[in-house]
This record gives structure tokens, sequence and C-alpha cells, in this order.
């Protein structure tokens, strides 16, 4: 088995992706692929084991306080590529047991965000499928993932 490069999230299906711009919050260094949600109207990098989010940025913060940023939105439908994660690498395992499991919480690390296999009291994530591009067993294998409801900002959801 491989261990997979820890990458930033994306959108699974690009052509299904819903994108909403937000002003940019202060002081702000959060990179393309981050999970982030509204603080006051204005768009702020989420922390590990969050459970509040609107979605993926989808382009590095300007540094800038009020600049419009893409976002790809979390609506229930939404399917997210990210890597698994855990504190212990070699538990780090992408397997098909995980796949309508959980939900488990997000971490952030290094300016990415994971999903953390080993945190299930933060529900944010629910993995829904293996990443077809990653073989079962690879550590920090990429999954197919949805947020939650219940922590997401979309309004119409």
């Amino acid at each position: 088995m491989a261990t997979i490069t820890l990458q930033a999230a994306r959108a699974a299906h690009d052509e299904d992706a819903k994108i909403g711009y937000y002003p940019e919050a202060a002081s702000q260094s959060f990179k393309q692929g981050q999970v982030v949600y509204l603080n006051s109207g204005a768009l702020t990098v989420c922390a590990s084991d969050a459970t509040t989010l609107i979605g993926i940025a989808n382009r590095d913060a300007s540094g800038n306080t009020g600049t419009m940023i893409p976002v790809v939105k979390a609506y229930a439908d939404t399917e997210f590529i990210m890597n698994v994660y855990h504190g212990t690498p070699g538990d780090a395992v992408s397997a098909w047991t995980l796949i309508d499991t959980g939900p488990w919480a997000l971490v952030v690390a290094n300016n990415k965000c994971y999903v953390d296999i080993s945190d299930d009291s933060h529900d944010a994530i629910n993995i829904v499928e293996m990443y077809e591009g990653d073989t079962v067993g690879d550590t920090y294998g990429r999954v197919i993932v949805k947020f939650l409801a219940a922590v997401s900002q979309v309004e119409d959801i």
C-alpha cells in the first residue's frame, strides 16, 4: 500500500459545484482548499473540530479585508475529496469499513483540511465512498465526503 501525499480538499465534481462569493475577514491567510465559515458575515478559516462551515475556499486569501473570495458551498449533497487523517499515521488508512460510518471530525494542519478518523465526537463529515484514484489500505488515502447539514451555513440545504 502507498502513502498518499496530504492534499488540499476540493470538490469531487467540479461541474456540480455551487460557488458563492463572500467577503474575506481581517487577517486571513487560508489557502485554496481549506474549509471556511462565516463569522459576522465575513469569510474566516475553520480550525480543527469545527462544527460550523460554509464550504471550501476556491482560492487563497488575499490578505485584504473585504476581498470577495469564491467558495464551493457545502450543500448536503455536495461531495468533496479529502484525505483521511489519524494522529497515529499507521492508523490513517483508507478502508471500505469507513463508508457510511462516523460522522467524523475536521482536522486542520499545515493549511490543509482532512477527515479525522480518530475523532467521532466533533461531528462534521460523513465518508460516502472511496476515491477511485487510491487503493484500500493506503495511508492518508483520499475519500469522497459530505459535510453534515447540521454544520453547514448554506442557506438552502
